[in-house]
Parts: C-alpha cells; sequence; structure tokens
C-alpha cells in the first residue's frame, strides 16, 4: 500500500468519528493506522520517525482541543438550564404584579371602552391613531392634536369610523405622529395587571389586559405606575 494513501485514510478516519459528534477517535483506532503504516513503509526509504511523533503529538493536540470544547458545551448547557430556570421563577412572580410592557395591541371586550396608551420623543403638532382587526383591515382612524412629548393616551369607544360598535377581541393599533413634514418617534405600550404566565417553547408570555406580552417586552414592574 502507497503511505500517502495510509496517511490519507489516517485522516479521512478521524475526520469520520469527528462529524459523529465523538470525543475521541478513539486512541486504539488511531495507533492500529500508525502501526500499518509503519509496517508497509518503503523500507528503502523509510518514513522519518519525526513525522510518526509529530503525527502523535497533533493526535493528542485535538484530542485536547476537542475535551475542552467538550466542557464549554456541557458548562454552556447548564448556564442555560439555570437562566431558564431563573427566568421562570422570575416570571412567575409577576402576576398580580402592575405591568407596563411595549405592545401595538389593545383588546376590546364586549362593552366599555379601550385606552390606548403610547410615548412621543418630542412634542407632535398631529398623531394618528390607527386601529386595525385581525385581518388587518383599517376600522378606525382618529387625529390629535397639540400633544406634548412622553406619554399620552387616547380612549378608544370601541367604535369604528361609521360609529358602528366592533367585536370584542384583540386589535392591532399604529402611531403616526407629525411636527409639519417631519415624523416624530413613538412607542405604543399596555398597562395593566399580569393576571396569567404561559410557558412555551417560544418563550415566556405575560397575560395583561388579555394581551399576551412577550416577558422580554415588560419595562416596568409595580405598584406605583399609574
Amino acid at each position: 500500500m502507497d503511505i500517502s494513501q495510509i496517511n490519507s485514510l489516517t485522516t479521512s478516519a478521524y475526520q469520520q468519528q469527528n462529524q459523529k459528534g465523538k470525543t475521541e477517535m478513539g486512541q486504539n483506532q488511531f495507533l492500529q493506522l500508525l502501526v500499518a503504516q509503519m509496517r508497509n513503509q518503503d523500507p528503502i526509504n523509510p518514513k522519518d520517525g519525526a513525522e510518526f511523533a509529530s503525527q502523535l503529538a497533533q493526535f493528542n493536540s485535538v484530542e485536547q482541543l476537542i475535551d475542552v470544547n467538550s466542557g464549554l458545551q456541557t458548562l454552556q448547557q447548564s448556564q442555560d438550564m439555570m437562566s431558564a430556570s431563573l427566568s421562570n421563577s422570575m416570571a412567575a412572580s409577576l402576576t398580580g404584579k402592575q405591568i407596563r410592557a411595549i405592545s401595538d395591541q389593545v383588546n376590546l371586550s364586549a362593552e366599555g371602552d379601550s385606552e390606548i396608551n403610547f410615548k412621543l420623543k418630542s412634542s407632535a403638532e398631529e398623531v394618528e391613531v390607527i386601529i386595525r382587526n385581525a385581518s388587518g383591515n383599517e376600522v378606525r382612524r382618529e387625529t390629535l392634536r397639540g400633544l406634548s412629548s412622553g406619554d399620552n393616551n387616547w380612549t378608544w369607544d370601541g367604535k369604528n369610523d361609521s360609529g358602528e360598535r366592533m367585536g370584542e377581541g384583540a386589535y392591532q393599533v399604529e402611531v403616526v405622529a407629525k411636527n409639519g413634514d417631519d415624523t416624530v418617534n413613538s412607542l405604543l405600550f399596555v398597562e395593566g395587571v399580569a393576571s396569567k404566565v404561559r410557558f412555551t417553547a417560544e418563550g415566556v408570555y405575560l397575560s395583561v389586559n388579555d394581551i399576551e406580552i412577550p416577558i422580554g417586552d415588560v419595562e416596568e414592574v409595580g405598584t406605583d405606575i399609574f
């Protein structure tokens, strides 16, 4: 067997084992291939002993790197589990607390109004509040004027532009604020008591005013935010 073919076989075998996710080749298989390489070398032109030593050193270095990588992966998994457990415990403790969170959703009950809250980066001459149903169709557009920077709100009476009462459920809200031709940055948010927590594969959600809020969108927690 040609010595280059055995070298190729040695490298290929190691790579195949590594691709299977094993932390070792293992050592016996590598040594067997190395012995086969020595037995089949050209006696007239024997392989340099220093090269064999180099191959062994390289194999040992790769093994050490694999062990380090495996240890880091185990550590990361442990940290992820601890983080998830801590996050779940903190989320569960939020039930019954007053929450302020980023959300462009508003829930309309069978009777009554719904408050729409938003924050303006600067004062705005004109602000349009646009409400859309679950299908994305616009049902109400209201124009507000002369609003200051900071927190603002508008109470929706639950009716569309024709004065008809809309059905209960979740609606999407958009705020477009302007000073002349300049757009003013705005942010919609919801305030209310967190009634429950839901754990899913996608993340943790709080229910506030019958709207599901990703826990990462919570801005404030407390009893004095209103």
